[in-house]
């Protein structure tokens, strides 16, 4: 689950996969580009860049109370997965009396995924904050090395411990599972077989076992980091050894560049 990011930061005693020796690139494999009018080009108030690679760019999407975003695009396909949704209204050049929406009373996360965005802005109109985690693809529906999406296993999360992984949302690009691990709570062993990373919502201690790593030390997120890139997972298992639940949201990349140094710390 968890594992060393590009630039070696090491995670209390577990090791993150960072970008290795990489295939040539696919020549019939486009990567879409931002334009001068990006998000986190003419709006970087409200877009601020957490993570980026080959594959994708994480956004962190802010908007305070009665303030708006200035006129941007967003030239990728992305998800969202929305933890707190405000109030708003959305212009467009077209439009610039958009209808506003309340604060849904009864709100919770969800995850939302949506095509590439012309000029546009929104208001938040209400008292609370807007914040999103925002996953654009660089080039979906294919992979720069030309390879085949990877089949899931019997052993994946999701069909073996189907109680601390559940699916949000999936489709061609990527898989997005919501992982919550009470505390004191040891899950069975499973498998993902995709590169991603995961948005850490509420770190707690755990250990990380595998079949030869049968005493592993007590480690953590580390609380800043709120991305960490993941590698594909052979059998692992984590035990919370926190009082209170472990909640992270994975993104599972389809096309994306396999990390290299999947190997959790000894």
């Amino acid at each position: 689950m968890i594992f060393r990011a590009a630039a070696a930061v090491v995670l209390a005693g577990l090791v993150g996969g960072g970008m290795g020796a990489q295939a040539p690139a696919d020549a019939t494999c486009k990567v879409i580009e931002p334009d001068a009018m990006d998000g986190a080009i003419a709006s970087p108030e409200n877009h601020t860049v957490l993570y980026e690679d080959r594959d994708v760019r994480v956004l962190e999407v802010h908007s305070a109370p009665h303030t708006r975003e200035k006129m941007h695009t967003h030239a990728r396909p992305a998800v969202m997965y929305i933890d707190s949704q405000g109030a708003g209204r959305y212009f467009t050049p077209e439009d610039m009396n958009a209808r506003s929406h309340p604060t849904d009373p009864n709100f919770k996360p969800r995850i939302v995924a949506g095509g590439p965005e012309g000029l546009h802005a929104t208001e938040n109109t209400g008292d609370v904050p807007f914040h999103a985690i925002r996953v654009e693809f660089k080039h979906p529906g294919c992979s720069l090395d030309g390879s085949p999406v990877k089949a899931l296993g019997p052993e994946d999360a999701v069909v073996v411990a189907p109680e601390f992984h559940t699916v949000l949302l999936e489709n061609d690009d990527v898989r997005v599972l919501d992982v919550r691990l009470p505390p004191h709570t040891k899950e069975p062993s499973h498998t993902h077989v995709w590169s991603g990373f995961f948005y850490v919502v509420q770190d707690e201690p755990l250990r990380y076992f595998t079949p030869e790593r049968s005493n592993p030390p007590v480690a953590n997120v580390t609380p800043n980091m709120t991305i960490v890139p993941v590698a594909p997972e052979g059998p692992h298992w984590v035990e919370n050894v926190g009082d209170a639940p472990l909640h992270l949201v994975r993104f599972e990349l389809k096309h994306a560049a396999v990390k290299a140094g999947a190997q959790p710390a000894k």
